[in-house]
């Protein structure tokens, strides 16, 4: 998140600034922003003995780690506001007529919309799917099963998304339904690739 913060500062630097680069055509930015962070329930309350400090020193560490990611994904979100707003000002009357050069360069801004789609287990609808994911892991090495399901719920995430709804308005754009296992057999029989209806 940092590195693509950094980037959208230098299109803003260089736009203000009047310096034209091969950014200057790019009309939508979209972020996905994939959370995996996940608080498994402990039992440290049930026992007689506290937890071991590595135990403690793993749980600490992640706090500043999640916090750092949500300040990153809302700056994200502030950077696109901003740049709406300022192109809303652009475009407004009270502007039109501006002669001041100091103001017209305050409102430069590329005219990027900017989509920031949150891929997080927190956003998940269904509670025995999310205690499911929250209990796994971290690992480089989870089950089949495990993998399935993390893929099916990004999927549900995105597709639920406020924010990649309003990517799809913005473009025209419908999700294609899949391909039943019967329209994959009957392509398969017949060697054509299976289609969307």
């Amino acid at each position: 998140m940092r590195s693509v913060l950094t980037v959208l500062e230098l299109m803003e630097a260089l736009k203000q600034e009047g310096v034209p680069t091969r950014l200057d055509k790019v009309r939508r930015i979209v972020v996905f922003v994939v959370n995996s962070v996940s608080s498994p329930r402990t039992d440290w309350d049930a026992r007689e003995k506290p937890p071991g400090a590595v135990n403690l020193m793993l749980k600490a560490s992640g706090v500043p780690i999640d916090h750092y990611s949500y300040e990153a994904l809302e700056l994200l979100k502030d950077k696109q506001s901003r740049w709406q707003s300022l192109l809303r000002l652009r475009q407004s009357e009270a502007f039109a007529n501006n002669k001041d050069p100091a103001v017209a360069r305050e409102l430069q801004a590329p005219d990027v919309d900017i989509f920031a789609i949150d891929v997080s287990f927190a956003a998940l609808k269904d509670k025995g799917e999310f205690d499911y994911l929250n209990e796994l892991p971290t690992t480089f090495v989870l089950p089949d099963e495990a993998v399935d399901r993390l893929r099916a719920a990004a999927g549900t995430v995105i597709k639920e998304s406020p924010e990649f709804q309003r990517l799809l308005n913005e473009v025209g754009a419908i999700i294609a339904p899949e391909a039943s296992p019967s329209d994959m057999a009957n392509s398969e029989a017949i060697g054509t690739a299976p289609t969307a209806r």
